[in-house]
């Protein structure tokens, strides 16, 4: 722990990803976001990177809610009818020639990639926006569960990723950036992000934090 301005500040890696106290937040990981015949590949967006991250991803995710650790899947959602679209929001998800009927509630394109399956112990968080934070119940079902640090991965960086990162801290959480499942269509843009997870954010890959988590889970200190 850091003593700053007489307050205890959680510092080292370990104290940052406290598994009593952390929740790994998993963005968007969405057949229309991620799988080879959902929206972003029919509108032509380069799937390669995303698609490489798939097996990880998932094997560390399931490994995860092994242990016991608070899992959190964000799911992105579009109401039938554009009801959730108001004309600013539409121009801004039609900006790159993509039309706008994307992740619609109770469709195929919505449903997490094979493998992520929600258990009990886990929340599942709709959001209408990119930012996790933004109109949802995200804060209070944290709070309420004693969470005070996050541990975020998922698609797209540039914008649900790095708008969720910056959501949790601003909303007070210790953010933690797993930078090696993070995955984008667009490496530019993505290398973009990256580098502003580097100056602002604790980066770990997932193989640190399964490190950390399989010393000290929970499920470990029930045995």
């Amino acid at each position: 722990m850091k003593i700053i301005n007489g307050v205890s500040v959680r510092d080292t890696p370990e104290e940052l990803v406290n598994p009593a106290t952390t929740a790994l937040v998993v963005v968007d990981v969405q057949n229309d976001f991620c799988h080879p015949e959902g929206h972003f590949a029919r509108y032509k967006k380069d799937l390669s990177a995303t698609q490489a991250a798939m097996p990880a991803l998932v094997s560390f995710v399931t490994r995860v809610q092994d242990l016991g650790i608070r899992v959190v899947f964000i799911r992105q959602q579009t109401l039938p009818g554009g009801k959730s679209d108001s004309p600013a929001w539409l121009r801004f998800k039609c900006r790159d020639g993509k039309s706008p009927d994307y992740t619609l509630k109770d469709t195929w394109g919505a449903e997490f990639v094979d493998g992520l399956a929600p258990r009990q112990r886990d929340i599942v968080v709709e959001k209408y926006r990119p930012d996790a934070f933004v109109h949802t119940n995200l804060d209070q079902l944290l709070r309420a569960n004693g969470i005070a640090s996050l541990a975020i991965l998922g698609t797209t960086t540039e914008g649900c990723v790095e708008s969720t990162i910056r959501g949790g801290s601003y909303h007070d959480y210790y953010t933690v950036v797993v930078h090696d499942l993070i995955t984008s269509p667009n490496k530019v843009l993505h290398e973009g992000s990256m580098r502003l997870f580097e100056a602002r954010y604790p980066m770990m890959s997932s193989d640190e934090l399964l490190g950390i988590w399989q010393r000290s889970s929970p499920a470990q200190a029930a045995e």
